[in-house]
């Protein structure tokens, strides 16, 4: 009985998995006071297609509640117009219900290696789109997103890892490493985030489509 005792308790602490919709409720509440951010970024790439080539790039990051986000480049190479649209596009926990079908994934079908206190929803797009769907792994003590999958119909495929910095009121990325997949380049990037300047003022015109 005694052997039972802490076998009992831990199973009891672990629970059931939560739900699509409390993990995307935890998720937002983990930023909720985070209204506006900007924050430096500095990129290392290194890009395969015909030859390969080291690249580095500065940029800053704006965002402004619930979906706002653009990243402005110091210099634009063809790279960067790629970069613009995954952070562009990516959303937040708050839309991602508009924009995709979110279910839970049972830990087993899912790619990537998750730790025992991470979940992984699953986003499909409710509109047609050229993206086939995405796997987000989101580590549930503090429900922070921990790797991003993005998966498109052409066969092209986006991969990253992330580390966050953990504060009082926010969960945010601090370091990313991903890998960009395209038929006609490979990109592997890593990006440094600086510290962040919370709840600053960002004009909408930040948030306009850059031009190239």
């Amino acid at each position: 009985m005694i052997l039972l005792v802490p076998l009992l308790a831990a199973a009891l602490a672990a629970g059931p998995q939560p739900s699509a919709s409390a993990v995307l409720h935890r998720m937002a509440a983990a930023n909720a006071w985070v209204k506006t951010y900007k924050v430096r970024i500095h990129f290392d790439a290194k890009v395969h297609s015909f030859i390969s080539l080291p690249l580095a790039l500065d940029a800053t990051l704006y965002y402004k509640q619930p979906d706002k986000m653009q990243i402005v480049f110091d210099s634009v190479p063809s790279l960067a117009k790629q970069f613009q649209n995954f952070y562009a596009n990516t959303g937040t926990p708050q839309t991602w219900p508009h924009t995709y079908v979110v279910t839970l994934e049972p830990p087993a079908a899912s790619d990537a290696s998750s730790a025992g206190s991470d979940v992984v929803l699953r986003l499909t797009p409710r509109a047609s789109s050229n993206l086939e769907y995405a796997l987000m792994t989101v580590d549930t003590t503090t429900y922070g997103v921990v790797i991003q999958q993005w998966f498109y119909k052409d066969g092209s495929n986006i991969n990253v890892t992330q580390l966050n910095d953990t504060g009082p009121r926010y969960v945010l990325p601090s370091r990313q490493e991903g890998d960009f997949d395209f038929p006609k380049y490979h990109a592997h990037v890593v990006a440094a985030y600086d510290a962040y300047d919370f709840n600053v003022p960002i004009p909408d015109s930040v948030f306009k489509p850059q031009q190239q």
